[in-house]
């Protein structure tokens, strides 16, 4: 599949589900930063990590992984990046999670809408996969953390005692 506008539906699907939950969040009347820094138990990420995962792949995977350069928000990947640690310190606020993955989402379109969807980049473990396909991987991963937002949010209004 190296169907650009099919790709990129499919981006904009997975990430309108995603600030659909965050505006689930805001919109609860709950104590927004309290939600955004609650883990559902001990060593489990906070929906802020969750969120601002998502972003820092973004950024990560164009500019270090496909084009080999250096991310364009270092303190953001090394935050929020594959491998980072979630922090009870460092649990952003809402506009600056919508900040991050607005500015982060758009770069990554643009970079597709000016790509070679068929051009194949080498990852590590002797990985290769075409342009198209890591959009596609990265649709599927934004889904995986829209999910881990869902399940996170739920159980926080199970243990908060909300309907």
């Amino acid at each position: 599949m190296s169907d650009l506008k099919t790709i990129l539906s499919l981006l904009d699907f997975t990430r309108d589900r995603l600030v659909g939950s965050l505006d689930g969040i805001v919109k609860s009347g709950q104590d927004v930063q309290q939600v955004l820094g609650w883990r559902p138990g001990v060593g489990r990420a906070h929906i802020a990590w969750q969120a601002m995962h998502c972003a820092a792949t973004h950024d990560k995977y164009v500019n270090v992984r496909i084009l080999g350069g250096e991310p364009k928000d270092p303190s953001l990947c090394e935050s929020f990046a594959g491998g980072s640690t979630p922090s009870d310190a460092n649990v952003p606020a809402i506009s600056t999670i919508r900040e991050k993955l607005d500015l982060n989402f758009e770069a990554f379109k643009a970079f597709l809408n000016s790509a070679d969807l068929a051009k194949i980049t080498d990852f590590p473990n002797s990985v290769q996969r075409t342009t198209a396909e890591s959009a596609i991987l990265l649709a599927w991963h934004e889904a995986h953390h829209q999910g881990q937002i869902h399940l996170t949010w739920n159980l926080y209004k199970a243990a908060h005692g909300i309907s």
